[in-house]
C-alpha cells in the first residue's frame, strides 16, 4: 500500500500536478489510529470537542464498534451529532466541555464553529457571539461513563482549540484507565494563551505515556506547520 502511494504521489509530481498530500496523511492518520485502539484493547473511547462529529464518523468507518462518548458544549453542535448518531446504541452525547475545574464559562462562538473556544483567537476568526457552557471534570464524571464496562480501557481524544491540557488535569483521578489519548498541538499558536506545542508533549510524557504517532493537521502558506494531532499511548512497563 505505501509503496503504491508513494509511486502514484511521485508521478503526479514528475507531470507538474501536487499530489493530493491531505488526503494521504488522513488516510495514515486513521490506520494508525486503528492499530493504536486494536493494540491496547480499547473499549471505551471519550471524544472531547465533537464539533459535528466527524471524529465519530472516523472512529466508526475504521471499525471501532465500543463505547464511544461524545462531549460538545455548543448547543446547535450538540443537537446537530445527538440527530446524527441517534441510532448508534453504543454512542452516548454530553452537552458540557471538560476542563480541570468544575464550573460555568464563556465559550467564543466563530462563524466557522470548528474554531469555536474558551480562548480568544489570534487569528482574526470572526467571533458571532457567545455561550455560557457548563464544565466539569473528567474525574468527576467518569464512573457514570464507565458503569457496565468490568475492565475499561480508555482512549481519549481531545479537540478543544487550545483547551487540551485543562481537560487532560481534569482526568487526573481517572488516568489509570486511560490507556491512550490524541490531542491537537499547535505549532504555531492559533488562540492567545494556549500552551506551546511541547508544553503539551511534556505533560502528557510526564503522565506516562509516550508518541505513538504525530500527523498534520494545517500548514500555513509557505508550507510551515500550524498543528498536528499527537497519539500517546501508555508507556509499557521496563521488563
Amino acid at each position: 500500500m505505501a509503496g503504491f502511494l508513494k509511486k502514484m504521489a511521485v508521478g503526479l509530481m514528475t507531470k507538474g500536478v501536487s499530489p493530493p498530500e491531505r488526503s494521504f496523511e488522513r488516510l495514515y492518520e486513521l490506520i494508525h489510529l486503528k492499530q493504536l485502539l486494536s493494540a491496547l484493547n480499547i473499549n471505551c473511547v471519550i471524544d472531547v470537542g465533537a464539533n459535528r462529529g466527524g471524529f465519530v464518523n472516523d472512529i466508526r468507518t475504521i471499525g471501532y464498534r465500543g463505547r464511544l462518548i461524545s462531549f460538545e458544549p455548543l448547543q446547535k453542535e450538540f443537537e446537530y451529532i445527538s440527530h446524527r448518531f441517534s441510532s448508534d446504541s453504543n454512542w452516548q452525547g454530553y452537552q458540557m466541555a471538560l476542563g480541570k475545574e468544575k464550573k460555568i464559562m464563556k465559550i467564543h462562538v466563530y462563524e466557522e464553529s470548528v474554531y469555536s473556544s474558551f480562548l480568544e483567537s489570534s487569528n482574526n476568526e470572526k467571533e458571532i457571539g457567545y455561550q455560557e457552557v457548563q464544565v466539569n471534570r473528567l474525574d468527576d464524571i467518569f464512573p457514570t461513563l464507565a458503569q457496565g464496562i468490568d475492565t475499561p480501557k480508555v482512549f481519549l481524544k481531545m479537540d478543544t482549540q487550545g483547551f487540551d491540557l485543562e481537560v487532560f488535569n481534569g482526568a487526573s483521578g481517572c488516568l489509570d484507565y486511560i490507556q491512550g489519548i490524541q490531542s491537537e498541538i499547535s505549532i504555531q499558536p492559533i488562540y492567545k494563551g494556549m500552551p506551546h506545542y511541547l508544553e503539551a508533549l511534556q505533560a502528557y510524557e510526564s503522565a506516562g505515556f509516550e508518541l505513538f504517532n504525530i500527523s498534520t493537521v494545517s500548514r500555513m502558506e509557505n508550507g510551515g506547520l500550524i498543528e498536528m494531532n499527537c497519539f500517546m499511548k501508555r508507556k509499557s512497563p521496563k521488563q
